[in-house]
């Protein structure tokens, strides 16, 4: 059974998601890749008049390869990131991820994705080998006052949960009201489709990753097929369990930032979500998926556990290595307390009421799977 709701919880008009004929894809061709770390030729990727956003992919390099641009070009020829000194560069930010590489334009205010010839470079470390094939897909259309995105929710197994008891779902419920929640309140409205996992949910209701093998979640991902590629995957399975810290549950976990937005079938086409906690914490899994979500759109944690990389964006405040107190390496949300840790892209769980900075609903309103 598949139902379409509006954020808001009343019945949805009739509707075929965003417009397909908004998104122009184009071939960047196939390229031999070198098993022992890879440095791409210059591409060329043409963005046309009109262009609100544009994602630009390479894959698939295998799941123990990383992937990440290089550098970036823009079409008057200025250098606009170089992965070498990447904080020297605003604007811009693209982090390595394995068997498919993905960056996006814009991740900030500050870099648009212009008209043009843009160039571009890839860098993918050792593991990779034989070809991939690379695309570039325009988002060409005009921003709405108040963007809408639709979101299929798909259910893996999960004891007592699918597409039609989620739907009433007390705790359930709690956790979307907070996802929608959240979202709303920054001026982006969600529509939510409930969908039953059609694949072998056995073999993904626990996914295990670890921190070199993600392969298990990028074959979940794979699965993703909405009715429309603009629609975003949430897929909710019971567990996923970080063996490199003996099996603890991570909370969520999105493709990229940013992921294949626009793109479905891919090892970045999804969003997943744990549901050890909905029947203690609903509220938190809620805020799990509006963070995770924020990631697959293209944002980026605002300071890093270990405040080594901040975010592009010039309205989020970051949490400099001074503010670890204790000195343990990792910035807790009350030493971060006036520090970002009441965004909703603080590294972890942190503020009761998290909020979306104006510059983070700009990137995400511009997104290919935004309307």
């Amino acid at each position: 059974m598949i139902a379409l709701w509006l954020a808001c919880g009343e019945p949805a008009a009739t509707t075929d998601g965003p417009p397909a004929e908004e998104i122009v894809a184009a071939d960047l061709g196939t390229h031999d890749v070198s098993d022992t770390g890879w440095y791409s030729e210059p591409m060329v990727v043409s963005v046309p008049e009109g262009t609100t956003s544009t994602m630009v992919t390479c894959g698939d390099f295998g799941p123990s390869a990383v992937g990440a641009i290089y550098d970036l070009t823009t079409p008057s020829g200025t250098l606009a990131y170089q992965g070498d000194d990447p904080g020297a560069y605003g604007g811009f930010r693209s982090d390595f991820l394995d068997d498919r590489a993905v960056g996006l334009l814009p991740v900030s205010p500050r870099l648009a994705s212009e008209a043009g010839d843009w160039t571009l470079r890839w860098f993918v470390g050792a593991g990779a080998g034989g070809s991939v094939s690379c695309e570039a897909r325009h988002r060409v259309d005009t921003v709405s006052e108040r963007p809408t995105l639709l979101v299929d929710l798909v259910f893996v197994g999960v004891d007592g949960l699918d597409a039609t008891t989620a739907q009433t779902d007390a705790n359930f419920q709690t956790a979307l009201d907070t996802f929608l929640g959240d979202w709303s309140a920054a001026g982006v409205d969600v529509a939510v489709s409930y969908v039953d996992f059609e694949g072998d949910s056995a073999a993904f209701t626990v996914i295990e990753v670890s921190d070199d093998d993600a392969s298990e979640l990028g074959a979940l991902f794979e699965t993703a097929s909405p009715f429309n590629d603009r629609v975003v995957t949430f897929f909710f399975v019971t567990d996923i369990a970080n063996t490199t810290a003996g099996g603890a549950t991570i909370l969520g976990i999105a493709a990229g930032p940013p992921g294949a937005a626009s793109l479905s079938r891919t090892s970045k086409s999804g969003v997943a979500i744990a549901t050890l906690d909905l029947a203690t914490a609903p509220t938190d899994v809620g805020r799990v998926m509006a963070h995770e979500g924020g990631h697959f759109l293209g944002l980026f944690h605002t300071t890093e556990k270990d405040g080594s990389q901040t975010d592009p964006l010039d309205d989020t405040p970051e949490c400099g290595v001074a503010n670890d107190a204790d000195a343990n390496g990792v910035l807790s949300s009350a030493e971060c307390a006036a520090h970002g840790s009441d965004n909703a892209m603080w590294w972890t769980l942190g503020s009761d009421s998290p909020a979306f900075s104006d510059d983070q609903v700009w990137v995400v309103a511009r997104n290919p799977a935004v309307d």
